[in-house]
């Protein structure tokens, strides 16, 4: 998809928001597979988990994580994507995914984008950073 596609696709789809105008879906999803596969190769923190930051989009970090296995319980989904305020300490929004198969991709695709989406802008078109969670 060349750059003038990537746009137009952005604006038929109401994508407004400045900060996600250089953003789009493929870019996201390849993001969101190359930190699920390097999460392998990051050590476990001192509970057993491990942690990779996705992207920074402004004020914004997308973070994926993965419980330790004695932790999860049958059928709780062992990664968890974190839309993370860095200015405001605490979570935007988040999702659990199993496997990251066809439609958990889809869904924490739309999370970053939406979330992004729904960020206030400054007068300049910045983002205003996040005061609290949601």
């Amino acid at each position: 998809m060349t750059p003038e596609q990537g746009a137009a696709k952005r604006a038929a789809c109401g994508d407004d928001n400045g900060l996600s105008a250089g953003l789009s879906t493929d870019e996201i999803e390849q993001r969101i597979i190359q930190a699920y596969i390097q999460l392998v190769f990051r050590p476990s923190g001192a509970d057993g988990s491990r942690s990779v930051v996705v992207m920074r989009l402004g004020p914004l970090e997308v973070r994926l994580t993965e419980l330790p296995p004695d932790s999860i319980a049958s059928g709780i989904p062992p990664f968890w994507l974190e839309v993370f305020s860095v200015a405001g300490h605490g979570s935007i929004d988040s999702c659990r995914c199993f496997e990251f198969d066809e439609f958990e991709l889809a869904s924490a695709v739309n999370l970053v984008l939406e979330t992004v989406k729904a960020l206030p802008l400054r007068p300049g078109g910045q983002p205003e950073p996040p005061t609290h969670s949601i």
